[in-house]
């Protein structure tokens, strides 16, 4: 199974089209959603395009814990601001929470940066703080327009695979 981790960039809307196209993979995906995930896309909308109910606040059903250790955790897309939690390991919502979690248990992370050029450029130094502690990787975004916008989801679905079948191996 991969979650599917929603955070705020208006690239959320390309998040729908990539969760079917994991469904039509054979993949269970299963979805976080930040609250400024929340503004762009309802949460229906991805109920629909993962066939489960979306998490987006933590319960007594501890489902940090209990997702923390799936195929994959998928962060697509990514801000800078959910790339910047993880990096400095701060757990106030739904998502960053799951993550610190699942680092724990060394479940890999996939991190797909959306955001305009100069936030991305901000935050090159937590990504390579990311990068270099080993806790997780990159799909490095399509620069077009003054911005790090989403990848093809083809791209996305393959690195996703790989990573999954990798880790399969070990």
């Amino acid at each position: 199974m991969i979650v599917l981790c929603v955070t705020g960039s208006i690239a959320a809307t390309e998040s729908i089209k990539l969760a079917r196209e994991f469904r039509r993979n054979g993949i269970e995906v299963k979805c976080f959603m930040s609250d400024a995930a929340c503004e762009i896309i309802h949460p229906n909308a991805m109920e629909f395009a993962t066939g489960q109910e979306v998490v987006t606040k933590l319960t007594g059903k501890v489902e940090h814990v209990k997702y923390s250790q799936e195929d994959l955790i998928l962060v697509a897309p990514a801000t800078a601001n959910t790339i910047s939690k993880f990096a400095h390991k701060i757990s106030d919502n739904p998502i960053s929470t799951l993550l610190i979690t699942a680092y724990g248990h060394d479940t890999p992370i996939i991190f797909v940066p959306s955001m305009h050029d100069s936030m991305y450029n901000a935050i090159k130094g937590n990504i390579d703080m990311i990068k270099n502690e080993g806790s997780a990787k990159f799909i490095k975004p399509r620069m077009d327009e003054g911005k790090a916008k989403f990848p093809s989801k083809d791209d996305i679905v393959l690195e996703s695979l790989r990573t999954i079948n990798l880790n399969k191996k070990e």
